[in-house]
């Protein structure tokens, strides 16, 4: 038997192309295929076929009866994300080990975009950004996704399709890249006494997975 695999397309590119098996167009898998799509299953056709296949004079429809399917759908579904524990008192205590200060460099310019009117490159008014970024952590937000209650509120970076993207939550951001943090209950602490060169390297990191360097971080759990 041949395994013969079927990839669903876009219905634009669909339409312009027929399924040829043995050399015959079969429009009818074509629609049928459409009709996957339509319902919105995403999925890989795996089929064998006997050797009547080969005989082209008894049509598509003949050739169809005579598929023997080892799997008529196959669904993959994704494993739910792993990541290593998070001492925040400790990540807390690395933020607060500088001298304070408005940020420099690419920390600054991330500020400026997200937090005041700064264009794709950061240019801007950065005092103005930082006063406002400064505002928003001692006022709570406008933060992005859940409250999880606890004291904490963090300065998260994103790498996104179109660049770094930079926002307050209020749970921990695992999985991202998280600059800073600061205590609710003291947020002017942070900023007499952030490390803006740990808040820089921060953003070659992710949270529980890796460290600046791609080194797994302790505890990330082994396969």
């Amino acid at each position: 038997a041949l395994p013969i695999s079927i990839s669903i397309m876009y219905p634009s590119t669909v339409a312009k192309r027929q399924l040829r098996i043995g050399g015959h167009a079969c429009r009818s898998l074509r629609y049928g295929v459409l009709a996957l799509l339509t319902a919105g299953v995403y999925a890989t056709c795996f089929v064998s076929v006997s050797p009547a296949w080969g005989r082209p004079s008894r049509g598509c429809k003949k050739a169809v009866e005579s598929i023997t399917a080892l799997s008529a759908v196959k669904f993959v579904s994704k494993k739910a994300p792993v990541f290593a524990p998070v001492d925040v008192e400790e990540f807390y205590a690395e933020t607060i080990s500088g001298q304070g200060g408005e940020p420099v460099g690419i920390e600054r310019d991330l500020i400026t975009r997200f937090f005041g009117d700064g264009d794709h490159a950061g240019r801007g008014d950065h005092a103005a950004a930082f006063q406002t970024l400064q505002k928003r952590v001692e006022e709570g937000g406008p933060f992005e996704g859940e409250d999880d209650g606890t004291d904490w509120i963090w300065l998260v970076a994103e790498n996104l399709e179109e660049g770094l993207s930079l926002e307050l939550r209020k749970s921990t951001p695992l999985g991202a890249r998280p600059m800073l943090v600061a205590r609710r209950s003291n947020v002017r602490e942070l900023f007499q006494k952030v490390n803006w060169q740990v808040a820089r390297r921060r953003l070659s990191e992710i949270l529980g997975v890796r460290d600046a360097l791609g080194k797994k971080a302790p505890g990330f759990p082994t396969a």
